[in-house]
């Protein structure tokens, strides 16, 4: 992704899940065609990307080791293909598109918003706890308990210290390790999930990544004036009242690290 003045934009996200609409549906094409229609209102070269809500990001995985990494990522997605099946089914659309908005974040630059519907905050509290806060809440823990594994960065931040097999079969450090309270991390990652998704879980679809800002009001009118003609509705204020969203759809575990176009779909699972 490319700045106004060419330099590369760089990402720090992790690994994120995505809740896609499944593709060649109406709405999948709908917004793919506007977010490559609404991309050349911008300067530069403003990236494509799939249409999608993000669940969460920074989830823990390991990323060193391929055969580690596989095994993570049909974990992570079939737990996270289960607790969205066991949602109940009282609403239309887990996914309701709403009002056209724009931040100064270049990843919320230009989107709709998507309404907080409590299944989907449900989905989203539930993912965080399991891949987010709870190895955050045992990894805090282990550091407190057992410091030996631990060594600190040139940053200053501690990081796990790298062991050989012979290493961890003979060390003393290992055989002594101290167990952490796996119950109170629980607790602690819960409360975590829950403060998360009421002060920050903020559900939308993008349609353009840029770094311009302000928008002005020119372009705000273009930009209204190419959504409402395209999809052939009077305001841009509530799409909800013209039925856009979806249920169901592809969960995607994607990396999110470098230059928007280098992000790695780890896997994906169909939501039926």
């Amino acid at each position: 992704m490319k700045s106004e003045n060419g330099h590369s934009i760089i990402t720090g996200l992790g690994v994120t899940l995505w809740l896609c609409p499944k593709k060649g549906t109406p709405l999948y094409d709908k917004l793919t065609t506007l977010n490559s229609s609404l991309n050349t209102l911008f300067p530069g070269q403003a990236p494509r990307f799939e249409p999608h809500v993000t669940i969460t990001t920074n989830i823990d995985i390991d990323l060193e080791d391929k055969e580690k990494t596989r095994e993570e990522v049909d974990k992570i997605l079939s737990a996270s293909a289960v607790a969205l099946r066991s949602l109940p089914q009282n609403h239309e659309k887990l996914v309701t598109l709403g009002k056209l908005n724009s931040q100064r974040y270049r990843f919320k630059k230009l989107y709709l918003e998507v309404d907080r519907d409590p299944n989907l905050v449900s989905f989203a509290r539930i993912i965080r706890e399991l891949f987010v806060a709870l190895p955050q809440c045992k990894e805090k823990q282990n550091q407190q308990l057992n410091p030996q594994l631990y060594t600190v960065d040139s940053h200053g931040v501690a990081v796990k210290r790298s062991l050989s097999k012979k290493s961890k079969r003979n060390s003393s450090e290992t055989s002594s390790l101290k167990p952490i309270d796996l119950q109170l991390a629980q607790q602690e990652a819960a409360e975590m999930a829950a403060q998360w998704s009421v002060e920050e879980f903020q559900p939308h679809v993008s349609l353009v990544y840029s770094s311009l800002h302000p928008i002005d009001n020119a372009l705000w009118r273009t930009i209204k004036t190419r959504i409402q003609d395209f999809l052939n509705i009077p305001s841009c204020d509530n799409l909800r009242d013209h039925g856009f969203g979806w249920d169901g759809g592809v969960l995607k575990l994607v990396y999110c690290e470098g230059d928007v176009g280098d992000w790695v779909v780890l896997g994906s699972v169909d939501i039926h």
